[in-house]
């Protein structure tokens, strides 16, 4: 124990040579407890920073195995999943301080040109670059990878530079269970620097004069802190001439670091080498799961350094005892009071250094170090960042250390007296808890270490709170990202092909129609009535088009409406041609109702409207089994604003029905009902998304009823401006001689709704619920001379059905009086049946004024005269020159433009439209339409050309892009380009007629 004191042992009197010793270990047992609590603060940082590098490649092996996998399909998706890879990898690397990252293929055994080196393994790696590179271990790597949780080793780099290699295995033992184009690996990992590794040991103990050294239990040396330090294994190092072991053997040494004793793996020895004594101190490095890491921590530092305070105090008292033993008794007195005095006043200064040595340590940490008493709760140290970290006084905690976990969310049983008591000495108890910042009310995550230890004879709890946010947050991140990126990757996957039904059912409608429109090219009343339908659906499908388009817009909420003026009683009736062949397809009962006298003509975006309730009948077709019924419904409400209409759209079906989870989320942009009998309709997940954005956007409100199982109720209501109407006809009713208008339905709203449109024309609307009614009501009606001049007749009817109660009034009434079937059903279904039974015509439900003036105007033999344009707009005479390079729509568009009295010449590529202009007279043309998408020269390019050309005209001829590509970027691209206005395909000649009145054509 003497030769713990640097330098040459006095020669001391026999009393004053007993007390010496005695001050000698009394200085060897305090410095050995000071370095153990130093390094064991050490080896905890160490082993986390490891541990937390184990686990990040771990949570990355999964992500990286997944996109190998997509890369060895070798599809189009094969190069898009390798840069996606590269990037990961690629910003991971920058942000981690990672070296490199390789594909572990197999490994040999070659000898190493290091004496010192008995041997090394060699492992063939592919970089994520796919270079192909050989590592030198200076350990075997197989028993490291195999482990579940992956391994660490050094490798080497030349003789001297090392860097850590952290790897797990992905395909067991052998090699060869895995490849990436072509290279066969078992395991990957990345490359850490060892300089990064070791920064994490302290440097600032003892003035930075102490050094470090990770060892394997066999002694190799894995890495350590001062490159000049010539060991590279520790027991070789002991063998050596010129090392002197003190109270050790190397044979006892190395028996210790392989014992199943774990209370000998930890020491601290004495040794002397090149004639300095040193401290040597070693300990296992445990990881944070508990797992024996195999290593070994061994701190070394000078003797002089740790013990410079206690040798000056055993030198000075040693001589002090020896004067006042040869001294009389009265100054003895004095001395053992002065010596009592130093005694305390040194044991202060130690406690301090340490503290301020274990400030140190946590001052850039967010770890927090703890010693108390299991009785009395009191501490004997806190570290001084728990005010920074916690927000809480540390004089408080040190009363008590208890207040220490006030603010977790988690019951710390072990946290009493008797749970203490429980935990032997030397065996740690350990849990993963949450704290909160008392005053910034920031959450902290934690894990909690208490160890049962015995420092100087006194019965200490140690406890150790390490910062986990980063992993944690790290962690919750990655998962979230992968969550959002695999979203939005099933999103992108799945778009397109469940788009496809919607697409296709205004296809089928426009397709069908066409051939039946050929099929009935004859029958001029089939042909309107098609041909309307071809419009209905080839609208809708524009809209669906330009929504699928302009997905960013919705999303970004910057959707703007094109207000405009429509038949509203009509924009019903589109609807159920659009919805009623989806319905009979699947035999499902569909009607439409009204309720309140609806106005003929509103303002609103009747495209985005359209959208809005084709969806939610879509949907209700869609989800509702065969046989069902789905009701649509249009109710006015009270009226909330002056010259407004407040609407309630209702749609009503006997479907599948939700469950409330989906309620909650089904206007979530490609929310999908996870039900089986859902998932088996195919659907986009975007049609309620874009349907809550447009009724925002219009100022309604929508909503969803539903229990699965039960079916659905959706609910759209908005208020829309009422168009004031043009004087009305006062004589039309009386010039087609009808004053009296007889009403047969079973649902009495719709009879009243008819009595409340037909209110101020001096029509008399009369009305039965029933066939039956209505035979006798006709009856009594003939007999007082008050025939009806025209009768409406529901269709279908309990009892007395429509076509039934048709034939027993024309027995009545004869064949003079006009009979009409007012139905929500398909004509062609009951046409000859009804011709049969005298049924003059069909109406459509809902009933509107406008389409009874034009059923009355057809039975009475009299024509509707075309109204002229409301907009007063007349393109007559213009002549124009048209750059368009498909035939197709050059032909449509000249044949409109004709039919509007304009002169088109068409030119077909940009080259060509230039020319052209430029070689003709002033006022040969007063305008050029644009395309944009053409061969030689497109639509920018040409409108430029243009512009900076000779004619007189080159700076004012408008100039209308006319184009399919109808983004906002589209827009301003052609008006950068010198264009004047921008149209999309197709054409809306309408729409058309407004841009060119607002340009200056001269």
């Amino acid at each position: 124990v003497l030769a713990i004191i640097g330098g040459e042992e006095p020669t001391l009197a026999p009393d004053t040579a007993s007390y010496y010793n005695f001050t000698q270990k009394y200085v060897f047992d305090e410095s050995k407890a000071h370095l153990s609590e130093i390094y064991n603060q050490v080896n905890t940082i160490f082993s986390k920073t490891v541990e937390n590098n184990r686990k990040l490649l771990s949570g990355w092996s999964p992500y990286i195995e997944k996109y190998v996998g997509e890369i060895n399909v070798g599809d189009a998706r094969a190069d898009e999943a390798e840069k996606e890879l590269n990037l990961f990898l690629n910003v991971s690397k920058e942000r981690w301080g990672l070296k490199d990252f390789y594909f572990i293929g197999d490994s040999g055994r070659s000898a190493s040109s290091n004496p010192e080196v008995v041997y090394e393994d060699t492992i063939e790696c592919r970089s994520y670059t796919g270079d192909i590179v050989t590592l030198r271990l200076h350990r075997g790597i197989d028993g490291y990878i195999n482990d579940q949780n992956g391994g660490v080793i050094a490798i080497r780099d030349g003789e001297t530079k090392k860097n850590m290699l952290f790897a797990v295995s992905v395909g067991g033992a052998s090699a060869g269970n895995k490849h990436i184009k072509g290279f066969n690996y078992r395991a990957i990992g990345f490359l850490v620097d060892e300089d990064i590794i070791l920064d994490v040991l302290s440097k600032d103990a003892y003035d930075g004069t102490g050094q470090f050294c990770i060892a394997f239990s066999n002694g190799d040396v894995l890495m350590k802190t001062d490159a000049k330090h010539k060991v590279t294994n520790v027991f070789k190092h002991f063998y050596d001439d010129n090392v002197t072991l003190y109270d050790f053997s190397v044979e006892q040494i190395k028996s210790d670091w392989t014992s199943t004793d774990k209370s000998k793996h930890t020491d601290t020895i004495v040794i002397e080498e090149a004639g300095n004594r040193n401290y040597w101190s070693y300990r296992p490095i445990v990881f944070t799961d508990g797992k024996v890491s195999g290593w070994m921590l061994v701190g070394i530092i000078s003797t002089a350094t740790v013990n410079s305070n206690m040798n000056a105090f055993g030198m000075v008292t040693a001589i002090t005892f020896g004067v006042i033993f040869l001294s009389v008794s009265a100054v003895v007195t004095v001395w053992l009071v002065s010596r009592s005095r130093q005694s305390a006043k040194d044991k202060e200064l130690e406690v301090k250094m340490r503290e301020n040595l274990l400030d140190t340590l946590s001052q850039n940490s967010d770890d927090i170090f703890v010693t108390f008493s299991g009785k009395t709760f009191k501490a004997d140290y806190v570290s001084s960042n728990v005010t920074r970290v916690l927000g809480l006084d540390i004089n408080k905690i040190q009363g008590d250390v208890r207040l220490l976990l006030e603010a977790s969310q988690n019951d710390i049983k072990p946290f009493t007296t008797d749970g203490l008591a429980e935990l032997p000495v030397g065996e740690s108890w350990d849990k993963d808890i949450k704290l909160r910042h008392i005053r910034d009310d920031i959450w902290y995550f934690y894990h909690l270490v208490i160890r049962h230890s015995i420092i100087n004879g006194k019965d200490l709890y140690i406890m150790t709170l390490s910062d986990r946010t980063t992993d944690k947050t790290m962690q919750e991140k990655l998962v979230d990202a992968l969550n959002i990126a695999k979203s939005a990757n099933d999103a992108k996957s799945n778009f397109l092909s469940n788009m496809s039904h919607d697409i296709r059912t205004p296809m089928n409608a426009i397709i069908g129609y066409s051939t039946l429109l050929a099929k009935e090219s004859s029958n001029p009343d089939r042909v309107r009535d098609y041909t309307k339908k071809i419009t209905y659906s080839g609208q809708h499908l524009l809209g669906l088009i330009n929504d699928i388009l302009d997905m960013s817009k919705i999303e970004s909420g910057k959707t703007s409406l094109d207000i405009e003026e429509f038949n509203l009683p009509e924009f019903i009736e589109e609807l159920y041609s659009i919805m009623e062949s989806q319905a009979n397809a699947k035999k499902l009962n569909f009607e439409v109702h009204t309720k309140g006298a609806l106005p003929e003509a509103v303002l609103g975006d009747k495209l985005r409207l359209n959208r809005v309730i084709l969806n939610i009948l879509s949907n209700a077709v869609k989800y509702t089994p065969k046989g069902g019924s789905v009701d649509f419904g249009v109710e006015v409400l009270k009226q909330a604003v002056h010259n407004h209409v407040h609407l309630r759209f209702t749609v009503k079906d006997t479907g599948i029905g939700m469950n409330s989870e989906y309620i909650k989320n089904i206007f979530e942009p490609f929310s999908r009902d996870n039900t089986s009998a859902a998932k088996s309709v195919q659907g986009t997940g975007l049609g309620m998304a874009i349907a809550k954005n447009i009724v925002d956007l219009m100022g309604g409100v929508i909503s969803v009823e539903s229990e699965l199982g039960k079916g659905s109720t959706f609910t759209v209501e908005l208020e829309l401006a009422v168009v004031k109407s043009e004087p009305a006809d006062e004589k039309f009713w009386q010039r087609h001689r009808v004053t009296r208008v007889f009403v047969v339905d079973d649902y009495e709203d719709v009879c009243t709704y008819i009595k409340d449109v037909m209110d101020g024309t001096g029509v008399e609307i009369r009305y039965a619920l029933s066939g039956e009614q209505a035979i006798e009501d006709i009856k009594t009606a003939k007999a007082k001379g008050e025939q009806p001049d025209m009768i409406l007749l529901d269709w279908k009817m309990p009892g007395m059905d429509g076509l039934e109660t048709a034939k027993h009034i024309r027995e009545i009434a004869g064949n003079v009086l006009p009979i009409m079937i007012l139905t929500s059903y398909n004509f062609n279904d009951i046409e000859e049946e009804a011709k049969e039974a005298g049924i003059d015509l069909f109406l459509s439900k809902p009933f509107s004024m406008s389409n009874f003036k034009r059923a009355v105007v057809q039975i009475k033999g009299d024509e509707i005269k075309e109204e002229e344009p409301r907009d007063g707009i007349s393109l007559e005479g213009l002549k124009v020159l048209a750059a368009e390079d498909n035939e197709l729509n050059a032909e449509i568009l000249v044949e409109l433009l004709d039919m509007e009295g304009v002169t088109c010449d068409v030119a077909v590529n940009g080259k060509e439209v230039f020319e052209r202009f430029e070689a003709s007279e002033v006022g040969k043309y007063d305008m050029i339409f644009m395309d944009i998408q053409m061969p030689v020269m497109n639509g920018y390019d040409a409108a430029r050309a243009i512009r900076a050309g000779k004619h007189e005209r080159a700076k004012s001829i408008p100039i209308i892009a006319m184009t399919a590509n109808a983004f906002d970027t589209d827009v301003k691209e052609a008006l950068g380009a010198g264009m004047n206005a921008h149209i999309a395909k197709p054409v809306d000649i309408g729409k058309l007629k407004q841009i060119i009145s607002k340009l200056d054509r001269k």
